[in-house]
């Protein structure tokens, strides 16, 4: 195993033990906190930062796709998984995607899904992990894919703990992490 991956695994996993600790008690847990700080958003996003350290890391290994599937497929995801997440963290403001509380946001992206932000996030990772193609590349891109998606879960719960009446109203309307092709 490669220093790489084990640098995103290890990040990705205190990612989850931090997830799982806050999913016990949402609204109340190390993730999101409580009251937003900088030493909560560095660590947030030093981990976020390790796991793609981790991840590009691992270039060089033999690669276990073919070269049109992975830059086939690598790119745009990188490309469109880039662009999602910027343009999430732009409509939620960088206190937001750093662990303040900015209330229920229901505006661009977020009118397309609750959590765009970490839909583009997997969407990324999993481009980067693809293009390098490599076992370990791929089970890093999984592991942390999975964590994102229980992140986004967690969040879920701790803003409808504390917005309980505008949460349920945006969940009737909006889904969860991919957008609806055609309007109900």
């Amino acid at each position: 195993m490669s220093a790489g991956f084990l640098l995103g695994l290890g990040a990705t996993a205190l990612w989850a033990l931090l997830l799982a600790r806050s999913d016990r008690r949402p609204g109340r847990g190390p993730w999101p906190p409580e009251r937003g700080n900088l030493p909560s958003a560095a660590w947030a996003w030093g981990l976020t930062t390790l796991i793609y350290v981790g991840l590009i890391q691992t270039w060089g290994q033999p690669p276990a796709l073919p070269a049109w599937l992975r830059v086939g497929a690598g790119l745009p995801l990188i490309g469109l998984g880039g662009l999602l997440h910027s343009w999430a963290t732009a409509a939620l403001g960088l206190k937001g995607t750093s662990g303040w509380d900015v209330g229920v946001v229901t505006s661009g992206p977020y009118a397309l899904c609750r959590h765009p932000q970490y839909l583009g996030q997997i969407g990324s990772l999993a481009g980067v992990a693809l293009l390098i193609g490599s076992f370990e590349s791929l089970a890093l891109g999984l592991a942390a894919s999975a964590m994102l998606r229980f992140g986004a879960r967690v969040e879920d719960r701790a803003l409808a703990a504390r917005h309980p009446d505008r949460v349920a109203a945006y969940r009737a309307r909006t889904p969860f992490l991919l957008p609806r092709v055609s309007r109900p």
